[in-house]
């Protein structure tokens, strides 16, 4: 009798301290506090727990915990948890992308007789998957499913956005999975029966509700005494910034980052950005800073199909031949080919020489200029281009042909010239420029000078700024409205605690355009046509314009002396560029 009582008052005093328990994890749970949740619902030893411990590993995106803790619950003779269970690992195989596992399990699901507010959210994640897939994913799950029913729903749901040879392939590959042929007849005339197909309203479809996008991020990290460790950071930051801007207005769809860091080492890069891949499912990668890793990783993009964005990574050959490869930071060659368009179309100017350091990277702009300027008409009179360090920097014997003596330059045979490209790069670029600035000057040349991104810095004097004529081109300046730009910096900044400087805001512009590309795009294996056919973004630091090619094609074009700077007030014409 004794005995008795202890047992019965055991069982009194642990069911309040259960329901204790699982309310405690319950409130974790639905403050989004999963890793205590799971602590939680770990050590109460029951089905209800088990699926909010799989609930909980899910929403970390721990997927494999979670299928762990499903398994044994499919089979739970209580409906509820079984079929929760059911839906929410073809949720998880969703998110790891077996659609043909996920949709076979949804069928399951729906195919029993009872009607639960589990299966309506089932039956539209059905329809909404079915939706999403892409041709070669619908072929793929077709091959895969074990049910007739969700291959015909596969070519059903599909046929508005498949070529009619397309889908006579796929409704062939699915009469063959008909067990008999009366299934045969009945699938054939079903498929191929007449019907008229709805309008597209976009291009792209939509992305099932509670759609999460693994974003990948490699960047380098420096030491906090490096003069190189805010670049890092504030990109990465104002990454951050943009990601939680998506995620806030969107309620069904979000991003995920994953960060890996990397050096200047090729070899690194490409271990961080193949385990983005492989055990983070990434949509899409950001990054690196520096274009020889960027050129490894360009290769791996292409192999694995993964869009990824360079946002400063400017050489002329990290993506030729590549599909998959985005660069924010136009390249030289593409500084060359905007000026030369600038040149003709904007300024009138149709005879020009060329003049650049050999084996710099100013090379690829020169290069570009000249071929752009030449299929647009204008005449190149000169183009140079020598190793000005083996000669002293001594230009003079090159300048010469500037000369303003009429009967000089005509004794000597030159050619007449309007204007001047000098995209000097390295080291050696301000004194190139000086020294070309000093000739033009003392020759009385009223050459329109156009130079590069280093020309921003150059030292002119009082004289040169009030008499000459100089532009020079700028990958990076601000785009978006004011009251856009002092937003979102002000925002920046109560977030982070630091100034947006311009790195944390082509951070921002590189993930915002990329997200909203994707919420665009909705399946991500989209997300390359998606970018190549944008229209232009107008952003904090950057204007992007792929203009169906790979490159940011737009680069800001600046005055840098006084007649430069009237000359585009005064035209309405120019006047554009300065906005």
């Amino acid at each position: 009798m004794k005995q008795l009582t202890i047992l019965v008052a055991f069982i009194f005093i642990s069911v309040p301290l259960y329901a204790q328990s699982f309310n405690e994890g319950i409130d974790l749970f639905e403050n989004g506090e999963f890793e205590e949740a799971i602590e939680v619902f770990a050590s109460l030893d029951d089905e209800r727990s088990q699926l909010f411990a799989a609930k909980s590993f899910f929403n970390l995106h721990q997927y494999q915990p979670a299928l762990r803790h499903l398994k044994p619950l499919q089979q739970s003779s209580d409906r509820t948890i079984r079929q929760e269970a059911i839906y929410t690992n073809a949720l998880t195989q969703f998110r790891l992308r077996n659609y043909a596992q996920s949709l076979d399990l949804i069928y399951e699901l729906l195919s029993e007789e009872s009607r639960t507010g589990i299966q309506v959210d089932a039956r539209r994640f059905y329809r909404q998957l079915m939706n999403y897939l892409t041709l070669e994913e619908r072929f793929k799950v077709q091959r895969q499913t074990n049910y007739l029913q969700v291959a015909k729903d596969l070519a059903i749901s599909g046929r508005n956005r498949l070529d009619d040879s397309s889908y006579q392939i796929l409704v062939r590959e699915i009469l063959k999975m008909a067990p008999d042929s009366a299934a045969y007849h009945s699938a054939k005339e079903e498929l191929l029966a007449e019907t008229e197909l709805q309008p597209l309203f976009s291009a792209f479809p939509s992305a099932p509700q509670g759609m999460v996008y693994n974003i990948g991020i490699i960047l380098p990290t420096f030491g906090e005494e490096s003069p190189e460790f805010t670049i890092p950071r504030n990109l990465y930051f104002g990454i951050t910034h943009a990601a939680e801007e998506f995620n806030t207005r969107n309620a069904d769809k979000k991003v995920k980052l994953h960060f890996k860091p990397s050096g200047q080492n090729p070899d690194t890069t490409a271990a961080a950005f193949t385990e983005l891949v492989w055990s983070y499912n990434a949509d899409a990668v950001i990054g690196p800073l520096f274009s020889d890793p960027a050129k490894k990783m360009a290769q791996l993009a292409e192999e694995f199909r993964v869009p990824m964005l360079a946002p400063l990574a400017n050489a002329d050959d990290i993506n030729i031949d590549y599909n998959y490869t985005f660069q924010i930071n136009p390249t030289f060659e593409m500084h060359g080919k905007n000026m030369a368009r600038f040149a003709v179309r904007e300024l009138g100017l149709d005879s020009l020489a060329v003049i650049t350091q050999a084996n710099a990277l100013g090379t690829a702009s020169a290069l570009g200029f000249r071929h752009e300027a030449e299929r647009l008409g204008a005449h190149i009179s000169y183009y140079f281009e020598e190793d000005f360090a083996a000669i002293g920097y001594n230009i003079a014997d090159y300048t010469e042909v500037f000369t303003s003596d009429e009967e000089l330059a005509d004794s000597l045979g030159f050619r007449p010239t309007q204007g001047i490209y000098a995209p000097f790069t390295g080291q050696a670029a301000r004194t190139l420029i000086n020294l070309l600035l000093t000739d033009i000057e003392v020759l009385g040349s009223d050459l329109v000078i156009m130079g590069s991104e280093e020309w921003e810095d150059a030292n002119i004097s009082n004289w040169q700024m009030r008499n000459m004529e100089i532009y020079y081109t700028k990958a990076f300046a601000e785009a978006a409205d004011s009251a856009t730009v002092a937003f979102i910096t002000e925002d920046f900044e109560s977030r982070f605690g630091i100034e947006a400087d311009q790195f944390a805001k082509i951070g921002f512009d590189t993930a915002n355009y990329l997200f909203q590309n994707l919420e665009r795009a909705g399946n991500p294996a989209y997300l390359k046509k998606a970018l190549k056919e944008s229209s232009a973004y107008d952003g904090l630091a950057v204007r992007i314009d792929f203009d169906d090619k790979r490159v940011n094609q737009h680069v800001f074009f600046r005055p840098l002396s006084n007649p430069a700077k009237d000359r585009m007030n005064d035209s309405q014409r120019l006047r554009r560029f300065l906005e």
